[in-house]
């Protein structure tokens, strides 16, 4: 009798990073609790069930590094990157809670005008040239300005810090090399060196903006705990929606017909974001460390090892989307119920932000674009959380 061939995990496969989805689609139904061999037995989890009820329960399962047992490890002391990204309660919860304070609703709402401002002047110039790469030109400038005008960081530095940030962001990558990490940690120095100088400043010239907000609030943050959270903010905003964005004009391009949808209709604006960020996650991937032994699926998860929780496969599993899982759909019934900005107590603190880029981008851009044509096939990001397009070459005329 034949054997049943495993199931063969391999990121870095070409075809994989085209479209990892039927991949994911194999995984989820013969091996949806699925140990990584060749990462030191880390377990990668690729079911929307299994994944929503890890992502809520804090009791069992936690974000602190501190807890890794088994997995790979990386020459980074995750002790010195204090943040709520990588912390459990009570310390997240008061983290948490304090730059709420700062970064508010009524204040993301009131920068809107602002940021439809910016799309429309990189749209203008988008529009003059005819075509060029929709990464460069729009989806990578605008969502890093936004923040730091948001947060009320020195216009005149903004390239040295984009060059930092550019950096640091790679923590959020589960492997990094030798070479990567000594450029994490030389960024991060810089930077937080950097973010004293700006605080200092704030504290004598405070104005309307987060930052000053965060450094005149009664019971905050001190003022490591805050240029820790400052730079999270321009690691874990601006990328991210940037990819976001060029995930959903390439779909969009991709789908005439759904375009044509969200054309004629700009009602659809909202649900369109969340099906875009359900149908390509901007993130891909997320992990936590069991506090316990673990069973799942007839295996033993060991206290302690890596679990590695798939995003952008959970937003396609058919138990939970039915038969047009990998199909976009627009007017998708409850696209908001996906998993791209994880859900629970560490739900994504920018969530709102990266929403508002898309509404005020998709339609935008379909309306005033009636024949937005993609020139060639984008060229993909290797990273294993931050799948992406790297250029993203697109026509307007």
């Amino acid at each position: 009798m034949t054997q049943p061939q495993p199931v063969v995990y391999n990121p870095f496969d070409p075809a994989f990073i085209a479209n990892p989805y039927p991949f994911f689609k194999e995984l989820r139904e013969k091996d949806p609790c699925h140990q990584i061999t060749a990462a030191d037995g880390v377990w990668l989890l690729t079911r929307h069930d299994d994944i929503d009820v890890i992502l809520h329960d804090r009791e069992r399962f936690s974000v602190d590094h501190r807890n890794l047992k088994r997995g790979p490890e990386q020459d980074l002391a995750y002790d010195d990157i204090a943040v709520i990204l990588f912390r459990d309660p009570p310390q997240h919860t008061r983290w948490r809670r304090l730059l709420s304070q700062g970064i508010t609703p009524a204040r993301v709402t009131a920068y809107q005008p602002r940021l439809a401002q910016l799309i429309d002047e990189h749209l203008d110039r988008l529009a003059d040239k005819g075509e060029g790469d929709f990464l460069a030109d729009v989806a990578n400038p605008i969502p890093f300005l936004a923040i730091s005008e948001l947060l009320g960081m020195p216009p005149q530095d903004r390239e040295q810090v984009h060059a930092w940030t550019c950096d640091i962001v790679n923590l959020t990558e589960p492997i990094a090399s030798p070479e990567v990490t000594r450029a994490i940690i030389r960024s991060r120095d810089e930077m937080r060196d950097y973010l004293r100088e700006v605080c200092a400043h704030k504290r004598a010239h405070p104005g309307d903006d987060v930052l000053s907000n965060l450094l005149g609030a009664a019971d905050g943050f001190d003022e490591e705990e805050l240029i820790s959270h400052i730079i999270l903010l321009h690691v874990s905003a601006p990328e991210p929606t940037a990819s976001h964005l060029a995930y959903g004009v390439l779909a969009l391009a991709r789908h005439p017909a759904q375009a044509d949808e969200l054309r004629a209709d700009p009602e659809l604006d909202r649900n369109a974001v969340e099906e875009i960020l359900r149908y390509e996650a901007p993130l891909q991937i997320t992990g936590r460390y069991p506090l316990e032994d673990i069973k799942l699926h007839g295996r033993t998860i060991e206290a302690g090892t890596a679990i590695v929780m798939s995003l952008a496969s959970a937003n396609h599993d058919p138990d939970k989307w039915g038969p047009t899982a990998d199909e976009l759909d627009v007017r998708r019934e409850r696209a908001n119920e996906h998993l791209s900005f994880a859900r629970g107590i560490h739900t994504c603190f920018g969530s709102a932000l990266a929403r508002m880029h898309g509404q005020l981008t998709f339609g935008r851009m379909l309306r005033r674009f009636p024949r937005l044509e993609l020139l060639e096939e984008p060229t993909w990001s290797t990273l294993l959380n931050r799948r992406g397009p790297t250029q993203l070459r697109i026509s307007v005329r």
